[in-house]
């Protein structure tokens, strides 16, 4: 199936599933994004929604033109007329957690931290 998605043009997949064959799918270098790995095939277990049709994925909504952005922490899904916005408070929270790491390797204090940053 990640044959198919990355010669077909996709660029990766989020699965609101397990997945097989992930070394494989780690040589085709497309990101596979799910809740884990099962041994099982996907005969029978998955459907074809469609393209571009709203889907909800893990409880969440996801429309055409959605932006999708995920890691191995998880996946964020951010609507794009809100994308200026989430971009700017990610990058606020980005900085926050850079600067935390030389204070809390100065002070050695975890409390202090949270203190002064509000947040580790």
């Amino acid at each position: 199936m990640v044959t198919g998605m990355k010669f077909r043009g996709l660029t990766g997949a989020v699965v609101d599933g397990s997945i097989r064959d992930t070394p494989q799918i780690g040589r085709l270098q497309f990101p596979v994004f799910s809740r884990g790995v099962a041994p099982s095939t996907t005969i029978g277990h998955y459907r074809f929604a469609g393209v571009n049709v709203p889907v909800t994925c893990a409880g969440v909504r996801v429309n055409a033109g959605d932006i999708i952005t995920a890691d191995e922490d998880g996946v964020a899904v951010v609507e794009r007329a809100h994308a200026a916005e989430v971009l700017k408070k990610a990058q606020e929270l980005d900085n926050t957690e850079h600067s935390m790491l030389p204070f809390i390797e100065k002070f050695r204090s975890l409390k202090e931290a949270v203190a002064k940053f509000g947040r580790i």
